[in-house]
């Protein structure tokens, strides 16, 4: 049994979410925790703007990323995957370097748009990074080599939006998701 963890984007456990949760648990006999901002409740958003007011109102970064640490610190069993998306990736980026390396055996990161807030911290596990085609807050390409110089650490822009993995974003793409989804079930083979 594959022991994974998924941490939520602001949308938190939506739609979307329990789809991606659903399509791994298919895959192989994995057990799932799943970390969001919202402390398990469901959300039904209308759109991005209602979820990060209620993101920004509830949690917020540091909160969040407190929060994945905590989780991550108190397992009984390591996680063979850790899978973080947007504010999710980025707490999860934050939490990898605090961790015991037994806890998680690699990540892999959607399009953490505040990681460049944290480009002085270094995963403590191989992590890959997938980023959309574009990022608003920074030069996606020079983040990109700046995290491909930490070791153990991958960093790719995709042709794709941030947010492409979350079928309640407006930036989801079909493509994106199936691609990467069928990317993150072989790692779980």
């Amino acid at each position: 049994m594959q022991h994974l963890v998924i941490v939520s984007d602001i949308f938190g456990l939506c739609a979307g979410f329990n789809r991606l949760a659903q399509d791994l648990a298919a895959t192989a006999a994995v057990q799932m925790q799943l970390i969001d901002p919202y402390q398990g409740a469901a959300q039904h958003f209308a759109d991005e703007q209602q979820a990060y007011a209620a993101y920004s109102a509830q949690c917020g970064h540091d909160i969040y990323a407190g929060q994945v640490l905590q989780a991550l610190q108190t397992v009984l069993q390591p996680f063979e995957l850790a899978i973080g998306f947007s504010a999710g990736a980025s707490a999860l980026w934050r939490a990898l370097a605090d961790i015991e390396t037994s806890t998680v055996k690699q990540a892999v990161l959607f399009y953490p748009g505040q990681i460049h807030r944290h480009l002085f911290v270094t995963p403590q596990v191989p992590t890959q990074i997938i980023f959309g085609a574009s990022e608003p807050h920074f030069a996606l390409a020079d983040i990109c080599a700046q995290l491909q110089q930490k070791p153990g650490v991958g960093a790719v822009a995709t042709p794709f939006a941030h947010g492409f993995m979350n079928p309640a974003s407006q930036a989801f793409n079909a493509t994106g998701y199936y691609h990467h989804s069928a990317e993150l079930q072989q790692l779980l083979r």
